[in-house]
């Protein structure tokens, strides 16, 4: 008798290069910007608003490029558009390495911007969804979890070098970030595969119950653009984005003006981070249990009342317990701007036009996140407070609650018509 081994699943494989793929190079070419600010505008002599609209580069790129993620995605394949990102990204911060002036800043957060569409959490998702027919929010929960944690080992490494004392002390941690995204990028491009078979096969049946988390097939893009819930879903999914980024960006300097003390301040920023790792898997394996419905009521209550926390905050030992347990929601939270995008274009539209609806929702977030960034400091300029800008967007915040529940009744409604001739063909 002889043992035959068992042949290896490659999508265990893919997952891993998923993995690392948001691990080195979001984790380091990506997160802690905030690291690089002061050192930067300190050695090139440039002032930080100017420095600043790096960001709205890096999210303008984002935007004009996710309008185009599906059409390339369909040319090329994921593996050459993946091999695009991550040597934009690669490109991105060795151009930051050896920045003379701004502008030069400016261009490599142009190459970030695309290099986050086909190298981040968009692309990853798309990955994902095409290798697994099952539990899909739980792989790509796990995959984008090493965004978060790739950024908190990246932050321990790079900031000694920043801090080293040197003028230019930040274009080594560039460096290092280029040579380790380098590498990566071969590694991938070596075991990287693109997925042939037809994914959405698996939907066909109609006579099995299916795992929530699993796939179907869905309408195709000319269909889907018909439909009224699509530009809906984009507009919530726009202002999903601008109420996080916006409240967001101003939360710990929210609690300074508060005067609450640096060294709490920085444990919730700390805290918020650990948390977040967590609650990206936590939100793919609850979507893969309870459905897409339960899962973004979880999060879109989880912001409203983070918003409501903020505005009411006082600085005093119960306003100290609130922002902890404000911070913590915020990480419940923000899994809306990335894993719950990917969930919700494979739930709502399926897979026959997975890459185009993800791509126009990306960039409709991406858009937000570009607007986001001012808004709050805006509220502070005209009203002296950041009190408003929480209040305002937890109005905004119900208000798009009721809308995502009359976009899930019409797509559902369309979904259940489809699944039902699928099993009588």
């Amino acid at each position: 008798m002889t043992l035959r081994k068992k042949p290896l699943d490659y999508k265990w494989v893919i997952l891993i290069l998923c993995f690392l793929m948001e691990f080195i190079c979001l984790g380091f070419c990506s997160s802690n910007p905030g690291l690089y600010t002061k050192a930067i505008t300190e050695a090139l002599g440039i002032k930080r608003s100017v420095y600043a609209l790096s960001s709205s580069i890096r999210y303008a790129a984002q935007v004009l490029v996710a309008l185009n993620f599906g059409a390339l995605v369909s040319k090329f394949g994921t593996k050459k558009m993946v091999c695009v990102g991550m040597l934009s990204l690669t490109a991105s911060v060795a151009i930051r390495a050896v920045a003379a002036n701004v502008f030069h800043i400016y261009l490599g957060s142009a190459f970030w911007g695309i290099g986050i569409v086909f190298a981040g959490g968009t692309m990853a998702g798309t990955i994902v969804r095409r290798w697994f027919d099952k539990d899909v929010g739980r792989y790509t929960g796990i995959v984008m979890s090493a965004n978060g944690i790739g950024g908190a080992i990246a932050a321990q490494i790079i900031s000694p070098l920043i801090n080293n004392g040197e003028v230019f002390g930040y274009r080594k941690a560039y460096l290092l970030s280029a040579v380790l995204s380098l590498f990566i990028s071969i590694v991938i491009m070596i075991f990287m595969r693109e997925h042939h078979s037809d994914a959405s096969a698996a939907q066909t049946d109609g006579g099995k119950k299916k795992p929530r988390g699993a796939i179907w097939a869905g309408l195709n893009y000319d269909q889907i653009k018909r439909k009224p819930y699509f530009y809906a879903t984009a507009v919530l999914v726009f202002l999903t984005g601008i109420s996080l980024q916006s409240v967001g960006n101003v939360t710990l300097v929210y609690m300074g003006d508060l005067k609450m003390d640096d060294g709490f301040i920085a444990t919730t920023a700390t805290v918020f981070s650990l948390v977040l790792t967590f609650t990206k898997v936590f939100v793919g394996a609850m979507y893969d249990k309870k459905g897409l419905q339960t899962t973004l009521t979880i999060c879109q209550v989880a912001t409203l009342l983070c918003f409501l926390l903020f505005a009411t905050m006082r600085n005093s030992l119960l306003g100290q317990i609130l922002a902890m347990v404000a911070k913590v929601l915020e990480a419940i939270a923000l899994p809306m701007e990335t894993v719950m995008i990917t969930l919700i274009v494979g739930n709502l539209f399926g897979t026959a036009a997975f890459d185009k609806v993800l791509g126009v929702l990306y960039a409709m977030n991406s858009l937000g996140l570009c607007l986001g960034s001012p808004v709050g400091d805006l509220f502070y300029d005209t009203f002296g407070s950041y009190k408003p800008c929480f209040w305002f967007f937890t109005v905004l915040m119900f208000l798009v609650i009721i809308g995502y529940r009359f976009v899930i009744k019409a797509a559902y409604k369309d979904k259940e018509t489809f699944l039902a001739e699928t099993a009588n063909a």
